[in-house]
C-alpha cells in the first residue's frame, strides 16, 4: 500500500500536494478560490506597525516585514508608512492576478494542473507563521529585485552581499532600479562616455539629485514584478535549460514583459508563455527534471526570452 502511494504521489501534482501533506484531513481540504479570498482579505484588512528602525510589520493571517522601504517604490520621497501601504497593494494585485491565473482563470484560460499546485504551495508559504521580509535598498545591486531561496545561498552569487541580510523568504528591492535612476556607482568615464553626460552633470548628480536619463526605465508593472520573485521562494531558479517558471508566470499571467511597450508583440509573447504552461507533455514530467529538459529544449521553449529579449525597448 506505501509502494502504491509513493507511485501515486509521483504521476499528479494534486495527487502529489496531498500526498505531502499525510497529516491533514482530507475533508478539510480548501479550494484554491477560497484559499486565496482568505489570503487577499488579510491583506486588505491588516495594518503595518512602525516597530521602530524603518521596520513596518504586519501581524495576523499574513506575517510581512517591510524593512528599509520610505523610499518605494521610485525613491522619491521618505514615507515609511505610505510605502508600506503601497507595497502592500502591490502585494495584493499580484497574488489576485498571479493566483487566479494559475488556477485557470486568467486572460489566456486553463494551464496545466501542475501550476494549480504551485499556487498551492505558494499559499501554503504565504499562510505560514514564517516572517515574509521585503527589504528596500539604494543602488545596491544591477537587479531591479531579487528573492531568496529555499535553497542554500553560494558565496558566489553576485547578489549574496544583499541576499544574506534577509532570511527566507525575503526579497530585495533596489528602489534605483525600480525609478529608473541612473547608478550613482559608475566612474566618470562612463557617465561621459556611456550616458554622454557633461561634467557640470556629473557633479550634480553625485552630490544632489539623482539624474533620471530618459533611456533608462522605470518598472510599471510592479504587482507583476513582485508575484515574478514570490515563485523564487518555491524553489524555481532562471534556467536557460529547464523551465523558467518565474518568467513564464509574469509573460504569460501579466501580459507579456514591462521591457516591452508595444501591445501587439507582448500579446504574442503572452501567448507563447501560456501554451508552454498548457503543455501537458512538458509539465507531466515535472518531477523528471532530465526528461524535462529534453522536451523544453526539443521543442525550441528555450528560445522565448531570446526571442523577448530582441523587442525589448531601445
Amino acid at each position: 500500500m506505501v509502494y502504491r502511494i509513493r507511485r501515486l504521489c509521483g504521476v499528479g501534482a494534486i495527487s502529489l500536494w496531498l500526498c505531502q501533506a499525510p497529516q491533514a484531513d482530507p475533508a478539510a481540504f480548501v479550494p484554491l478560490a477560497e484559499r486565496t479570498s482568505v489570503l487577499l482579505d488579510a491583506l486588505t484588512t491588516g495594518t503595518p506597525a512602525d516597530v521602530g528602525r524603518g521596520v513596518q510589520r504586519l501581524d495576523g493571517a499574513v506575517k510581512l516585514q517591510i524593512r528599509g522601504c520610505g523610499g518605494y517604490p521610485y525613491n522619491e520621497g521618505k514615507d515609511p508608512a505610505g510605502a508600506a501601504r503601497l507595497l502592500i497593494s502591490d502585494l495584493y494585485s499580484g497574488l489576485e492576478t498571479g493566483l487566479q491565473c494559475l488556477a485557470g482563470q486568467g486572460p489566456m484560460g486553463r494551464l496545466h494542473p501542475y501550476h494549480e499546485y504551485q499556487a498551492h504551495r505558494l499559499l501554503s508559504l504565504m499562510e505560514s507563521d514564517q516572517p515574509k521580509t521585503f527589504q528596500c535598498v539604494e543602488d545596491a545591486m544591477f537587479a531591479t529585485a531579487v528573492a531568496t531561496s529555499p535553497r542554500p545561498l553560494s558565496l558566489d552569487d553576485p547578489l549574496h552581499q544583499q541576499l544574506s541580510k534577509v532570511a527566507y523568504p525575503g526579497v530585495v528591492l533596489d528602489t534605483y532600479r525600480l525609478g529608473g535612476i541612473l547608478s550613482r556607482n559608475y566612474d566618470d568615464e562612463t557617465y561621459r562616455s556611456f550616458f554622454h553626460l557633461r561634467d557640470s552633470q556629473i557633479l550634480e548628480h553625485r552630490n544632489g539629485q539623482p539624474l533620471r536619463p530618459t533611456n533608462l526605465h522605470r518598472y510599471q508593472d510592479r504587482a507583476g514584478l513582485l508575484f515574478h520573485e514570490l515563485i523564487h521562494w518555491l524553489g524555481h531558479q532562471h534556467s536557460a535549460t529547464h523551465p523558467d517558471l518565474a518568467h513564464l508566470y509574469e509573460t504569460c499571467c501579466f501580459a507579456g514583459s514591462d521591457y516591452i511597450s508595444d501591445p501587439e508583440r507582448n500579446r504574442r509573447h503572452q501567448q507563447a508563455a501560456c501554451n508552454i504552461l498548457k503543455d501537458d507533455g512538458l509539465w507531466s514530467q515535472g518531477y523528471k527534471p532530465y526528461k524535462q529538459m529534453r522536451i523544453w529544449n526539443y521543442k525550441g521553449y528555450d528560445d522565448l526570452k531570446v526571442r523577448m529579449r530582441a523587442d525589448y525597448d531601445s
